[in-house]
């Protein structure tokens, strides 16, 4: 660790990601944006985590390792770095993505040259091991141009089964002193949804957003991505987490509040939905259908399993036609 502040804290959580981690130290490491530290926290990984990024301590000083006495979940994790960091800006990165050489450099002339206090740019997501690069995850139609996102459009786009995608998914770069001043930590008790928790909360702590069309950011996707194994136990932990921030900022304003009213319905649909398949794969058909008729809003979720078939069959029927 060299004595100068950074201008970039590079805070990375990380639970047995062996397999991933060479490629994302090294594309954090050869950003263009030299000034920077990373700090990574291993959750108590039981794979060769710690010795990869020792080794890359070893070879470079600007990196940091900090070893979790037992496996707490990523916010807690986060908030072990967050306490390390010394830069001007934080910047949140996952120890199984990579990232464009520049993106750190364009996010920082982005939040400074408009006056942000997060900037965060669009992704690219990609399956692990696919030949074909992935696509935006934000449609690059609908985001032309750099634009604010206020909290009202963050939590109507984080309603279960919107269209729009969530913007929790990105990943930000935040002024330190603002985020500090904040007093704003991620909620350890979540395991998914934390990211989300965090924005929502800075956001109405007063801290202003600015979206980056460009898609820097390469978030990953494999069958060890946490955010792709929505249980019930999770939806359960997401309403307390909003309940909690309901009552810790009371004074929401009117379209934020109506955003959030429609987000937490559409919570309670996903429980209902979740409860009504769980009794039928149990083979409860009478109770799947009891709970089904008590909470009709979410007649239209149950033929969701027969449209994805649809087009599936439709994806191998097209070629043949054509």
């Amino acid at each position: 660790m060299t004595g100068e502040r950074p201008v970039v804290s590079v805070i990375t959580a990380n639970y047995n990601g062996a397999r991933h981690l060479p490629a994302a130290l090294r594309c954090v490491l050869d950003q263009t944006l030299v000034s920077l530290e990373l700090i990574v926290v291993d959750d108590a990984s039981t794979d060769a985590s710690a010795a990869i990024v020792q080794q890359a301590a070893a070879l470079d000083a600007r990196v940091q390792l900090i070893v979790q006495p037992r496996n707490a979940g990523p916010g807690a994790a986060r908030n072990r770095a967050l306490a390390a960091a010394r830069g001007r800006w934080i910047a949140v990165f996952d120890s199984d993505d990579l990232m464009e050489p520049d993106r750190l450099a364009r996010l920082v002339r982005r939040a400074e040259a408009d006056g942000a206090d997060i900037a965060a740019d669009n992704l690219i997501a990609f399956e692990d091991g696919a030949a074909r690069a992935g696509r935006p995850f934000l449609p690059p139609g609908l985001f032309k141009a750099p634009r604010w996102v206020s909290l009202a459009e963050v939590i109507a786009a984080s309603r279960m089964y919107a269209r729009a995608p969530g913007y929790g998914y990105l990943k930000p770069l935040v002024r330190a002193a603002a985020w500090r001043t904040a007093g704003v930590r991620y909620d350890a008790t979540l395991r998914i949804g934390e990211d989300y928790d965090l924005l929502l909360r800075l956001l109405a702590a007063g801290l202003t957003l600015r979206l980056e069309p460009a898609a820097l950011y390469r978030y990953r996707r494999h069958a060890g991505s946490i955010s792709h194994a929505l249980r019930r136990d999770h939806l359960e932990a997401m309403l307390r987490a909003d309940a909690a921030f309901e009552a810790d900022v009371p004074a929401l304003p009117a379209e934020a509040r109506r955003a959030q009213a429609a987000r937490r319905r559409s919570l309670e649909r996903a429980i209902a939905y979740d409860e009504v398949i769980q009794r039928l794969k149990g083979r409860d058909l009478a109770g799947g259908l009891t709970r089904a008729l008590k909470a009709p809003d979410i007649w239209p979720l149950l033929t969701m399993p027969v449209t994805a078939r649809l087009k599936r069959l439709a994806a191998r029927v097209q070629p043949q036609i054509a």
